[in-house]
């Protein structure tokens, strides 16, 4: 009698496994593209790249690339350039602590430095923290031709004075914002007129806690309100130059001046003409 032939069950792995391991796969592909399309913070990428420069002996193990007082892998400003602030970009990288800030357009750049960093709780004496940051500007500063505002901020009155904060119903009485955002700004147009900057290239002006750039309605805005900056507006660069070519072009001032399609007069007298040509 011929015996049965034994069926085959299929063999190989069991069909639940399968199933596993295409789901694996799957979560696999997602994580991947996640990854992919993450973007890297650059301050973040020199700490890595500081640290492995270190491991294989290259540069110091203890130096931080984003500490702001670093003074062995410090980034300095790139390439000087006379009419635009955007060297002062690479500092940000070295801050870890978001204390300073840049933005930009086509035709103003603001570079805002945090309170923190320039003064002491309270105080309203450059800090050496706050110097020696300004010092590391001094030399992209001192090129740029036209002139800088320099604008003080406060974060909200409830902030600023803390325990001592009171409910002031009085609408007569000057803000007390309004001194301390005059504080901030005056030490940091102090010390750029100390270390050489001309006075013409210098402006000042005070917003108190009436210009915030952040939400007050959190810690983090406010602390970040907190501010000094540093504003170039090129759009009156073309009316400078030719303010400037006007001057070097007459020994005298002319009587009078055309600027932005409006002619003024410049009261001088010319000529015989007892009324200056009025």
């Amino acid at each position: 009698m011929a015996r049965k032939e034994k069926k085959s069950d299929g063999g190989g792995q069991p069909s639940w496994l399968i199933t596993y391991t295409d789901l694996m796969t799957l979560l696999l592909t997602f994580f991947v593209l996640l990854v992919a399309m993450s973007v890297i913070d650059e301050r973040y990428k020199l700490v890595v790249m500081g640290s492995v420069s270190s491991s294989f002996g290259i540069g110091d193990a203890v130096s931080n690339p984003l500490s702001l007082n670093n003074t062995v892998n410090k980034v300095e400003p790139g390439v000087m350039s006379e009419n635009d602030l955007t060297p002062l970009k690479d500092m940000l990288w070295e801050d870890m602590q978001n204390d300073l800030n840049f933005q930009e357009n086509r035709f103003v750049q603001i570079l805002s430095i945090n309170a923190e960093v320039l003064y002491e709780p309270g105080q309203t004496h450059l800090s050496e923290r706050g110097k020696h940051l300004l010092n590391r500007m001094m030399p992209l500063l001192s090129r740029v031709k036209y002139p800088l505002l320099i604008a003080g901020h406060t974060a909200n009155r409830r902030d600023e004075e803390g325990e001592n904060y009171q409910v002031d119903f009085d609408k007569t009485r000057v803000d007390s914002t309004w001194p301390l955002a005059l504080a901030r700004g005056q030490g940091v147009y102090r010390h750029f007129l100390q270390a050489g900057i001309p006075s013409k290239n210098l402006t000042h002006e005070t917003f108190g806690q009436y210009h915030p750039r952040f939400s007050d309605r959190s810690p983090q805005g406010r602390l970040l309100n907190r501010r000094v900056d540093i504003v170039l507006d090129k759009r009156n660069a073309p009316e400078i130059m030719d303010v400037e070519q006007t001057r070097e072009k007459f020994t005298q001032p002319p009587k009078n001046f055309f600027f932005r399609n409006f002619q003024f007069d410049t009261g001088t007298k010319s000529g015989t003409d007892p009324e200056g040509g009025r």
